[in-house]
């Protein structure tokens, strides 16, 4: 790494905005590793390759973090890895997350294969911009970044093909990602068109084909929106923690240069090779302390007479879909949604359920029907969930018919496609008002996609859940792609979990929160690759081995001999 240009950024010691070369030795290998930390402000690096043709391009990564001095019980380390890489010929990074591993090793990342030739690598420490800049601080905080050697496997011409035949193949597509358009403004602070792009950079030759990009979060829109508000949040004068106020910060700058994320995100999910599908959740209306000044002032302060009711009669802290207005009002944000080139549109109704309770005109058709007060029966009654959920069908029906003379007045060849994320079992889905099954086979939906969860329990499969979806939407136009969680799996499970669906009849996976995925290696080594049900089904076979990470064993850091007890 001591090959980096410029040679003024490098430095043996320790510097401001410099990068420190570091010796170190393996068994087999010995040399200088760069090194940045939070507060060196370390400048951009280029590596010249000096290759001709393809090669496999490999990140020795040494894991380094600080742990928290008071031994706080943390899921990540204080100063977590981060690097953004792109070859000179590209236009946007990729970044690179280690969550921290076993000391006194080298981890062996595989980053990508490429056409190298004439190319040099481009490194990054990311940064963020924290507080202003002034006199003594640049304001940046920067995440910990130890990179000790860039290896390059040649691929031949016959692996060239194959790469390339196995990248022309849909038929491996079969993964859809999801971003909530929010957390990058709130962790990252993006303030230009690349940091969007970055977002969406690592589904390039994946087996991703189409990504779910929210587009409004209730009434807050991520988009200069005429019907909503905007994450600016211009509203609020104290924000309370200092991910809000980076979010808002982000919103003005990109405002202020005139840049629309929405209209960044479809542009370069586009040009990728992926679907976009503009995404809404369908209850973020009003929100509890200390972000209840996210929605003050907002539409479910402005309409009272909108907010749901419970059984005890008393109001509840959301919007109902109950009421026509409340319907009328949403499909609106919809309509303004899809007048962006989308491929479709997508409900979230995944967070905080349910959207319809016991509202007069739930109450009073119930009553007048069947002669019952639906407040004096078990909750769980069938016929008064079945009638309740009518209510949420019919403003299903009202968006698919929406959607189609959007399409129609745009032109379209075919309709936008209209996706919902549900409960994860068919008694679930009635007790919150979603008769998934009259949706799939009315053609009201054309993806279904089961959040995954059972009383908040990650992970396990419920084989009968899995029919349920699958039987419902069999012989129908609708799709299943069913939601991988937990957020964070091993190697092992995530092929564990995806082969179990392939063999119970899913045909899609879903990832939530996957940009929480893409740029932790070596994870997502293996997720990108989890449309090739013939790679899965060939690691059943043989036992579902371990899957081993790649790396080397350190002799030597500097002058510390590795296996020593550290000062600490």
């Amino acid at each position: 790494m001591s090959h980096c240009q410029p040679a003024a950024a490098l430095s043996k010691t320790p510097h401001p905005r410099q990068w420190r070369l570091l010796d170190y030795e393996t068994k087999t290998l010995k040399g200088s590793m760069i090194v940045a930390g939070e507060n060196t402000d370390a400048p951009e690096l280029r590596l010249p390759l000096g290759t001709s043709g393809w090669h496999r391009i490999y990140v020795g990564v040494y894991p380094f973090s600080v742990s928290h001095i008071f031994q706080y019980d943390r899921e990540i380390e204080d100063d977590e890895f981060r690097v953004e890489l792109r070859l000179s010929g590209e236009k946007t990074s990729t970044m690179v997350t280690h969550r921290g591993g076993a000391r006194g090793r080298i981890d062996d990342f595989f980053w990508k294969a490429a056409d190298t030739g004439g190319q040099d690598l481009i490194i990054r420490q990311f940064q963020k911009q924290v507080f202003p800049e002034s006199e003594t601080s640049s304001g940046r905080v920067g995440s910990s970044c130890w990179i000790a050697y860039i290896k390059l496997v040649p691929v031949s011409e016959a692996e060239v093909r194959a790469i390339e035949e196995d990248r022309a193949d849909k038929r491996n597509r079969r993964l859809y990602a999801h971003n909530d358009g929010f957390d990058y403004h709130y962790y990252y602070r993006p303030t230009g068109e690349a940091d969007i792009r970055r977002e969406i950079e690592p589904y390039r030759n994946s087996d991703f084909s189409r990504i779910y990009w929210e587009a409004a979060h209730g009434e807050i829109c991520n988009y200069p929106t005429k019907i909503g508000r905007t994450h600016r949040k211009e509203w609020i004068q104290d924000q309370y923690s200092v991910g809000d106020r980076l979010s808002a910060e982000s919103w003005t700058i990109l405002r202020n240069k005139g840049i629309d994320p929405l209209k960044v995100a479809i542009e370069h999910a586009h040009e990728v090779g992926l679907e976009i599908h503009a995404s809404m959740r369908t209850s973020a209306f009003h929100f509890d302390a200390l972000w209840d000044l996210w929605s003050a002032g907002g539409v479910y302060d402005q309409h009272p007479e909108w907010r749901g009711v419970g059984r005890n009669g008393l109001p509840t802290p959301r919007l109902s879909y109950a009421y026509p207005e409340v319907q009328r009002y949403i499909v609106s944000i919809l309509e303004e949604i899809a007048g962006y080139p989308v491929d479709g549109i997508c409900l979230l109704y995944n967070r905080r359920w349910p959207v319809v309770e016991y509202e007069p005109p739930i109450v009073e058709s119930f009553q007048k029907k069947y002669g019952r007060d639906p407040r004096q029966l078990n909750v769980r009654d069938p016929q008064w969930l079945a009638h309740r959920a009518t209510f949420l069908t019919g403003f299903m029906k009202s968006v698919r018919q929406s959607m189609n003379e959007v399409s129609r007045k745009q032109g379209r060849a075919k309709p936008l496609k209209v996706s919902a994320v549900v409960a994860t079992s068919e008694q679930e889905n009635m007790f919150y008002a979603m008769d998934v099954h009259t949706w799939a086979r009315e053609g009201l939906v054309d993806t279904l996609i089961p959040e995954g969860l059972k009383n908040r329990e990650s992970g396990a499969l419920n084989p009968r859940d899995v029919s349920f979806f699958v039987n419902s939407t069999g012989g129908s136009s609708c799709e299943v792609a069913w939601n991988m969680m937990p957020r964070q799996m091993t190697p092992e499970e995530y092929r564990s979990h995806a082969h179990q669906l392939y063999e119970m009849g899913v045909g899609r996976l879903f990832f939530w929160d996957t940009n929480q995925r893409t740029y932790r290696y070596p994870q997502w080594t293996d997720i990108r690759r989890l449309g090739h049900r013939e790679e899965l089904v060939a690691w059943a076979r043989a036992g579902a081995p371990k899957i081993f990470q790649p790396g080397k064993a350190l002799v030597k850091l500097g002058d510390w001999v590795v296996g020593y007890a550290d000062a600490g």
